[in-house]
């Protein structure tokens, strides 16, 4: 039997891979001394959720996406997230990015989310060495992964029914547990010190986000669209309406991710600005009044819709008729007095 070959061969050491006759790698401890040297990030999976208000019983799974300083151990920002994409990564980073500064290093691993072309952007705009750990190499990032054991300790198991009835009440449940219990209990690789009393004495060369600097422009996903005839265009199932002098042209539509879905979203074509995409409103459109295809595209605020015409079908009066010519008693119709 198969089985049986397999078990002769193993005994014999045959079935052993190269690599375990290898030597030992050569790792060592590392541990930087300011706050914002370095920051590791990593994704745990975590509990489901009801992902539906309509529906209690509908749920789906999370993945805490979180950020730790080495130096301090301090937790910039965690959040459960329905999916581990660059499109859910990158509002993360944003948030730790305001709460503790701009890190000189992000230490992460080498999923997709993290190979993201927008993330390489970003950090090369704000200055950041983006790092990526070696493949099948866990212990580079053992500092991130233990918070998620201590997560998986005392946090997982008492969240109740409240607790993941919501994505926001998780992640309510979860930022109450960081800052009131984690970020102040006694940690035995800051020589007991607790993770805050650790910030404030590393953290005098962090870096803070300034008003120079345009985090929502820089965060803001691009997507390639084309624009249809009746100058719409499709974006995650939703029609948004733009500028109609770009019927026809592939647009670039820029995405806050952290902002609702009711905002209107930026428009670019060719490297410029092109005003903004609306979502439409087709009852609206029934009481605007078509005009002609402009030859400039409007880079400003869109123009205001023009007031519904105060004329209904049903107010119209039809028009009287001609009055009937007047007869003598002749029975000839009188004909008007002619000048002579």
């Amino acid at each position: 039997a198969p089985s049986t070959v397999y078990r002769l061969l193993r005994q014999q050491g045959l079935m052993d891979r190269l690599g375990d006759q290898a030597p030992p790698q050569d790792r060592r401890r590392f541990a930087y001394r300011d706050a914002g040297e370095l920051w590791m990030s990593d994704v745990m999976h975590g509990p489901t959720v009801g992902s539906d208000s309509n529906d209690q019983r509908r749920r789906s799974k999370t993945y805490l996406i979180a950020f730790i300083d080495d130096a301090t151990r301090v937790i910039p920002q965690a959040r459960f997230t329905f999916a581990e994409s660059a499109e859910k990564f990158l509002p993360v980073l944003k948030q730790a990015l305001i709460r503790r500064g701009i890190p000189l290093r992000l230490y992460v691993d080498n999923g997709a989310n993290y190979r993201s072309r927008h993330l390489s952007l970003v950090c090369a705009k704000l200055g950041i060495c983006l790092i990526h750990a070696r493949p099948y190499q866990p212990a580079g990032k053992g500092k991130i992964e233990r918070f998620f054991r201590t997560c998986r300790a005392q946090l997982l198991p008492v969240l109740g029914a409240a607790d993941t009835g919501s994505l926001d009440a998780v992640n309510r449940r979860l930022w109450a547990w960081v800052e009131g219990e984690y970020h102040h209990t006694p940690h035995r690789g800051l020589d007991n010190h607790t993770p805050l009393d650790q910030w404030a004495f590393a953290a005098g060369k962090v870096r803070m986000v300034g008003p120079d600097i345009d985090l929502d422009a820089l965060f803001r996903l691009e997507f390639k669209r084309r624009v249809n005839r009746d100058r719409t265009v499709s974006f995650k199932g939703t029609l948004y309406e733009v500028d109609a002098a770009l019927v026809g042209q592939t647009v670039t539509l820029l995405q806050d991710p952290d902002a609702p879905r009711q905002r209107r979203l930026p428009v670019s074509h060719q490297g410029r600005a092109a005003g903004f995409a609306t979502i439409l409103d087709a009852y609206a459109n029934t009481r605007v009044k078509r005009a002609g295809p402009s030859r400039q595209i409007e880079v400003g605020d869109p123009a205001p819709e023009p007031p519904a015409s105060p004329i209904a079908l049903s107010n119209l009066k039809q028009q009287k008729r001609p009055a009937p010519a007047r007869q003598d008693q002749t029975g000839d119709s009188a004909k008007p007095e002619q000048d002579n």
